[in-house]
């Protein structure tokens, strides 16, 4: 697969400033799969010049016309489904049904947004006044800069690109460093497809900060749309102070879950184990922390040692494979102090947490179980855990178990168990997070909101209102 791959800037591959390169790596072998043009500055004041010289055509194209445009690129990407989650896997460590899974999601979310062209909202008050009529319409809000993650390289491209290109903006990409190839395939998908040169443009680089920059600075880029740190969110938020540019935030979570003594213990294990391990733990709704009250916790974690040890950790493209290898070493030391501390403050070890693998660039961990009472929770267990390990916290009742769910400064996602529905639903709405699954693993839907409470960010993508964040209302009065 190694080759060289050049940037997309007004529907052009071209290389970047000086012929700059930097390598992306297979996490599951440490091999190089390509060398990447790496985007200076001029390259990215370049692609904000294509994005905001498209956008008065793009913009004025009649809906009907870019929903063709956009429903003709997802049918293109549909057709190169194996070649995308190829990509994908190689790219991420992700095994290969669970790629299979994210390009199909990518191209039914690209496919639903195409349909969101004939959807935008507008209004009209005709005699709102005895002498005047009044439209509310929906405008684009201009150049959109989209900084996507590693771990969902194509899903979130469709996300963020699919909604943008929707509501008639013009977007500038600037995937992840560790995965730009799968966001270049989807671009040049997309525009062999029919989207108008400078529509969407992409940028990797081995630099974001310098990416960054020119996104906040300069005054042609309207909205950003970030997936990734609180750290570099609050960076976000306040650069774009000096502009009041538009900020879109999602800054990743420590999803609880509350199990309630009530609840299916086997069916809630199996459910666990799906909303944790996707994707190795590395997934911001992934279940960080499991608050299970007293009754039914002997039983809970027998469920989940024996569920968790039957997991296949190895290459991601052998059949059978549950887990692959975690993006990048940092990756692991990181969850790897993680369990240490954990365990230096109170927990036990259950299962798992060992190193099994490694190479130049990553290693594959053990998917891993620690548990302890209320009492005596980690302290460490208030961080995110982007990575194979699962705590189980024993909590007194439901109120104690509801208490510690909320308190973390994150509110993307929520799990709540229980036997009886009514009830379930009644946490959920104690819960304070952006989404709760209620005897469920949390799965995507183009046509539902999702986003964050409290530190976990600003707006929402996907559905209706993942749209709106790239739109303006402007209000208009006609004199009779």
């Amino acid at each position: 697969m190694t080759k060289e791959h050049e940037l997309l800037i007004g529907g052009q591959a071209r290389p970047a400033e000086g012929e700059r390169h930097f390598p992306v790596h297979d996490p599951a072998t440490g091999q190089v799969l390509a060398e990447v043009a790496d985007a200076t500055r001029r390259d990215v004041l370049a692609a904000v010049e294509s994005a905001h010289t498209a956008l008065k055509g793009w913009s004025g194209t009649p809906a009907w016309r870019r929903y063709e445009v956009l429903r003709d690129g997802a049918d293109a990407l549909r057709r190169q489904v194996p070649e995308l989650a190829e990509l994908i896997s190689a790219e991420t460590g992700k095994p290969t049904r669970e790629a299979l899974g994210e390009a199909a999601n990518t191209v039914r979310f690209f496919e639903w947004f195409s349909h969101e062209t004939l959807r935008l909202p507008g209004q009209a008050w005709p005699e709102i006044t005895p002498t005047r009529d009044a439209v509310v319409v929906a405008e684009p809000v201009g150049v959109v800069a989209a900084i996507t993650p590693w771990n969902f390289p194509a899903f979130m491209v469709a996300c963020k690109a699919g909604a943008a290109l929707a509501a008639g903006c013009a977007v500038v990409l600037k995937p992840a460093e560790q995965t730009p190839l799968t966001a270049l395939f989807i671009a040049r998908v997309l525009h062999d497809a029919g989207l108008p040169p400078g529509v969407l443009n992409v940028v990797p680089t081995s630099d974001p900060a310098t990416a960054g920059e020119v996104f906040l600075r300069d005054e042609r880029v309207d909205c950003v749309s970030f997936t990734g740190s609180r750290a570099i969110g609050e960076l976000l938020m306040r650069g774009a102070a000096a502009s009041i540019k538009r900020v879109l935030l999602e800054l990743g979570g420590n999803s609880p879950v509350v199990v309630l003594e009530d609840a299916d213990v086997a069916d809630t294990a199996r459910q666990l184990v799906q909303a944790r391990y996707l994707n190795a733990g590395q997934a911001c709704v992934a279940a960080n922390r499991v608050y299970v009250v007293d009754g039914v916790a002997g039983a809970l974690l027998a469920e989940l040692r024996t569920a968790v040890r039957a997991l296949t950790t190895g290459h991601p493209r052998q059949e059978g494979t549950d887990l692959g290898p975690l993006i990048d070493l940092d990756a692991v030391e990181r969850i790897e102090r993680q369990i240490d501390t954990a365990v230096s403050q109170g927990a036990e070890l259950v299962t798992g947490g060992r190193r099994l693998e490694e190479n130049a660039v990553s290693a594959f961990v053990e998917p891993a179980v620690i548990a302890a009472p209320a009492a005596r929770e980690p302290a460490v267990l208030g961080e995110e855990l982007f990575g194979p390990v699962l705590a189980v916290v024993t909590c007194r009742d439901e109120a104690e178990a509801v208490e510690l769910a909320n308190s973390t400064e994150y509110g993307l996602a929520a799990y709540v168990f229980t036997g009886d529905r009514d009830r379930g639903l009644r946490v959920a709405r104690r819960l304070k997070a952006g989404s709760v699954g209620v005897n469920c693993a949390l799965t995507s839907e183009p046509q539902l909101p999702f986003g964050g409470m409290k530190a976990s960010g600003l707006g929402r993508e996907r559905g209706r209102a993942g749209v709106e964040e790239f739109l303006e209302l402007k209000t208009i009065q006609v004199a009779l």
